[in-house]
């Protein structure tokens, strides 16, 4: 058996069962006792906790996620090191990997993939705003639940990209079938590389193959670093044009060609969604492969040499001058005459003309050439058939616009805003009035309606944290500080919406931080005639500590008779005040004329003694100073079938046999049970589900059998919760 199964780590976390094995951690599942819920456990095996490498990574993962609240990010509780272990507390998730539905569809559904992808891509977004590259994005690290929604996890070997900016190399490597080319080098990461990841998801979801594969990782790793991937319409001929091109840009070899953002990838996938037909232009010709293209390049070579060495050159001569007959006696002033008037002579230049003449008409041409960019422009006035006015679509709903206007092809993007109503056009590229083709691809923007966003859960945050969160989401935080008993000073009480609400984009929420617990006095409230309960809700809504005993009276079983301090006084707050409830053990008392006016009143008790179906019997009998009536409270939250057993504190001896009650029945009441015993003692009351086969202490009394009295040390009202779960 797990070493780790039944440990309770920080008196709070509950470990129930091993749920997954990794290279550097196990996950655990457990239960958060305090608040009663479900809970991810990771802890570091012992192997790497003292290796500082891994332990920095271990932490650095709870570092990245702390300060990510988003609803596609698993949610971190708490980080912890206790018994040599580091741990992490996580939401828990009940569902499977991504990387395990792959195996078990083979390919999913175009839709599937957008889906999936939109949706970490969203994560990412937040990531990469909060300036953390998560480095090891691959579908085992995607947790899908059956609902459809997405969970991006394990952030072990995320980076700060705005600490890490003077970093020139990155040693640390993810997943090698899902590794960008500059990770795989070494070299430093940012953004870009998780995208990359993404579309070697995508190249999977929708082919059920890794775009490379090899014998060794570092085979693979040249493949992603050398090679161009064979375009998925190869391995899936329904793959439409439009999504081949998402995939392959988000896979470009070099980081300036792929998408610059995830917001950017996100918006030709909304584009796509809205039309399968749509085309980017990303890509005109199939992707060669490295050794083709060198091939062709070869080829391109051969045949301009081939067309050079077909055509030499020839020099052409100057023509020669006619013949001029020489004077008979050639002399040496004849020959300088000559120089002199050869030199005087004007020269005729004809490169000049030329370049005039050109430079002149390159002007025409290119101002005709404006003329008629600038003319076609504004063209507004149709010149054939093919030709079409541009109708204003702002203000129309996109669907509509596509159906009245189907001579052109409307390629969407969306945008949050306040103005327009979800699906409304807000921005056309081309203006009203515009001479467009038939069949032209018009860019529009689309309103997404005012964003909205789910307020994450901050309660038992610091108020850093929180402020991070809350701002993270694009919400205005309004700090209200109150007093606190049960959370510490700097920690958030509550919010005002409260978690979970859904609210438009830059709604004010007030953060309630905790100052520490009150100083100042409070009154103390009326309890006589209250049940139990009640007083008990009643003093700790007054800061006040209550303490429960049980008397004989005759009044209705868990009704106050009395208090031990006066209603209305003064007292300073977390003061402890018992209050005396009746266990109904005395009937009412017969009067006996004693003839002088007064009367005699004869005692009896009544006795409840449960039996071991959980049924209970009265017997009219008087209880000796040796035994008391023990009426324990069932919380509401019971309503299952349970074993009770009352045991000694001391020696842990059973003090009573099992008794088998049946929750809804007894839920919001008391059990009664009668107890035989000496001097004082001290006892406990454990429930057990027979269900799950879990047990657990959920009241604990201290009892005087000399006067009958008792009363309630300690109770833990969601033991039956955590016993049933």
């Amino acid at each position: 058996m797990d070493k780790f199964i039944g440990l309770k780590l920080d008196g709070r976390y509950q470990i129930t069962e091993l749920i997954g094995v990794g290279g550097m951690s196990d996950v655990y599942k457990g239960i958060d006792i305090m608040e009663n819920r479900t809970v991810a456990v990771k802890i570091l095996k012992s192997e790497f906790a003292e290796n500082e490498e891994f332990v920095r990574y271990f932490r650095n993962e709870s570092r990245a996620i702390a300060v990510l609240s988003h609803p596609n990010i698993v949610k971190i509780f708490d980080v912890g090191y206790e018994h040599d272990l580091q741990y992490i507390v996580m939401e828990y998730i009940n569902g499977i990997t991504l990387k395990e539905c792959i195996e078990q569809k083979g390919m999913l559904q175009w839709r599937e993939c957008v889906h999936y992808t939109i949706q970490i891509l969203r994560a990412l977004q937040l990531a990469h705003d909060r300036g953390i590259i998560h480095r090891d994005i691959k579908p085992q690290n995607v947790m899908l639940l059956a609902d459809g929604t997405i969970k991006v996890m394990d952030f072990g070997i995320a980076c700060f990209s705005r600490q890490n900016a003077g970093t020139n190399t990155e040693r640390t490597m993810g997943s090698v079938h899902y590794v960008s080319p500059e990770q795989a080098r070494g070299e430093r990461t940012d953004e870009r590389g998780d995208i990359y990841s993404v579309g070697v998801m995508m190249y999977e979801m929708l082919t059920g193959r890794k775009p490379f594969d090899g014998d060794t990782p570092v085979a693979v790793a040249l493949k992603h670093m050398n090679e161009e991937p064979v375009r998925p319409s190869e391995y899936n001929s329904n793959i439409y044009k439009g999504l081949e091109e998402i995939v392959l840009r988000a896979m470009e070899k070099d980081p300036t060609k792929r998408y610059q953002s995830a917001s950017g990838m996100i918006r030709d996938i909304e584009a796509f969604k809205n039309d399968q037909s749509v085309t980017f232009g990303y890509f005109d010709e199939p992707v060669k492969k490295p050794e083709q293209q060198a091939g062709l390049l070869d080829g391109i070579k051969t045949t301009v040499s081939k067309k050079r060495a077909a055509k030499p050159k020839v020099k052409k001569e100057k023509p020669k001058p006619e013949p001029v007959e020489e004077p008979e006696e050639y002399t040496e002033e004849d020959y300088d005459d000559d120089d002199e008037e050869e030199e005087e002579r004007p020269r005729h230049n004809f490169i000049l003309p030329i370049l005039a003449a050109m430079t002149v008409t390159a002007i025409i041409v290119s101002t005709l050439f404006m003329a008629n960019v600038i003319l076609g422009a504004f063209q507004t006035t149709a010149s054939s058939s093919n030709d079409y006015t541009m109708p204003n679509l702002i203000g129309l709903n996109y669907y509509e616009a596509r159906s009245l206007y189907s001579e052109i092809q409307l390629v969407a993007s969306e945008e949050y805003s306040s103005e327009y109503e979800s699906g409304i056009i807000m921005e056309q590229e081309k203006a009203e009035g515009r001479i467009v083709k038939v069949g032209d691809a018009i860019k529009v923007t689309v309103s997404k309606g005012t964003r909205t966003v789910t307020i994450p859960d901050v309660v038992n945050y610091h108020y850093s944290s929180a402020y991070a969160a809350l701002t993270g989401e694009s919400l205005t935080v309004q700090r209200v500080e109150i007093e606190s008993d049960d959370i510490s000073s700097g920690y958030v009480v509550k919010t005002d919406p409260v978690a979970y609400s859904t609210v438009e984009e830059g709604t004010t929420v007030k953060v309630y931080v905790s100052i520490g617990p009150s100083t100042e006095d409070t009154t103390v409230p009326s309890l006589v005639g209250k049940t139990a309960s009640e007083a008990q809700s009643l003093l700790e809504d007054n800061y006040l500590v209550p303490k429960t005993q049980y008397v004989e009276s005759s009044e209705e079983a868990g009704t106050v008779i009395d208090q031990s301090v006066e209603a209305g006084e003064t007292v300073t707050r977390n003061t402890t005040v018992t209050i005396y409830v009746s266990d109904g053990t005395v009937t009412e008392e017969e009067e006996v004329d004693l003839g002088d006016g007064t009367t005699d009143e004869e005692d009896t008790t009544t006795t409840t003694t449960v039996i071991n179906d959980g049924t209970t019997s009265t017997d009219n009998t008087e209880v000796d100073g040796n035994t008391v009536v023990l009426n324990i409270d069932i919380p509401s939250k019971a309503t299952n079938t349970y074993y009770v057993t009352v045991y000694n504190s001391e020696n842990g001896e059973a003090l009573t046999s099992t008794i088998t009650m049946n929750g809804s029945e007894y839920a919001g009441g008391t059990l009664s049970i009668m107890l035989t015993g000496e001097g004082s003692m001290t006892v406990y009351v454990m429930a057990k589900s027979p269900r799950t086969g879990l047990q657990m202490t959920f009241a604990e009394y201290e009892i005087d059998f000399t006067t009958g009295t008792y009363y309630r040390s300690n109770y833990w009202s969601s033991a039956f919760t955590i016993i049933d779960s």
